[in-house]
Order: structure tokens, then sequence, then C-alpha cells
């Protein structure tokens, strides 16, 4: 669980023109740019489950807060790991502002084990405004990952992903 909560990143955040410079493998790139449900595309192939690790406020990195272009204290910090035939595939992080979820869209306060991809993909208030990509260790292992920053009602909200696929 410790390891979970603080994946570490080992690379500079990059935009997706310096991603493309990167020596990556396809199948790894196709995950990193998926612009659809990633739980929908997990639910194509295998048998999806989602394992809500925890959900509770907590003080976030001035680089987190950076991503939010927010200094509000209270932030909620949703961890997931999105699962494959009960094979961890992904692990997430959502950063959801207060303010997000009182004025941008109260559904983010209490989703417990719905895949926020639900929400985003269900809803035309889920904008997408910017996402970098950043390498991860993780079981000492590294992986990408992406961040994406939505403006949902004109509130930030971000959810990092971290793609455990070799």
């Amino acid at each position: 669980l410790v390891e979970f909560m603080h994946p570490q990143i080992i690379s500079k955040w990059i935009d997706k023109k310096m991603l493309l410079n990167e020596n990556i493998s396809g199948e790894i790139l196709s995950w990193l740019l998926e612009e659809e449900s990633i739980t929908k595309r997990i639910m194509k192939d295998y048998s999806f489950s989602l394992e809500l690790i925890s959900t509770k406020e907590e003080i976030i990195s001035s680089e987190e807060k950076a991503f939010l272009g927010n200094t509000e204290d209270k932030i909620q910090v949703r961890r997931v790991k999105l699962l494959a035939n009960d094979r961890e595939i992904v692990i997430a992080k959502s950063l959801i502002p207060s303010l997000t979820s009182k004025h941008g869209f109260d559904g983010l306060s209490n989703l417990g084990k719905q895949p926020l991809g639900d929400l985003i993909f269900q809803s035309q208030i889920f904008v997408r405004t910017k996402i970098f990509f950043a390498k991860f260790k993780y079981k000492n292992s590294s992986f990408w990952g992406r961040i994406t920053i939505f403006d949902v009602n004109s509130y930030p909200m971000t959810i990092m992903e971290v793609f455990l696929i070799e």
C-alpha cells in the first residue's frame, strides 16, 4: 500500500511531441495516447474490476498544485487499481479539489467503486485540457504514465495513470 501511495516519478513530465521521440513500444504508446475510457478498453479484452485503495483529503505536492492551477488546501485524493482478469494493469490517482466536487460536478464526491472514466465519458462537462507523460518506478520496474488535466464546469481536476505494461 505504501508503494502504491507514492509511485516514484523517475523522469520529467513531457508533452506528446516529446513522447513521440521516446523509444516506446507501440503497445505502451497506444495506452498512453488512448483518448477513450481506459475502463472500456480493459473490458474489451478482459474481465474488469476496480480496487478502491483510498479516498481522503490530503496535502498534495507543489507540482500537483501547479497542475491544478489551484492553491486550495482541501484536495480529495482518490487512489484506485484497475485490474484485468484480476491482474493490476493501471494504478490511478485522482486529485479533486473540494470546489470542483461542490461546483463542478457533485457526483465526484461519492464515487465509491465506480470508475471515474464512466463519468468522464458520459458527460460533456469534463473537458480534457492538457496531458503530460512521465516514467515511474513501481515494484522495482519502470512504467510509463500520464497525467490528464480536466476542466469540470470551469473547475480543475487531474487523473494520473501509470500503465503497468512491460
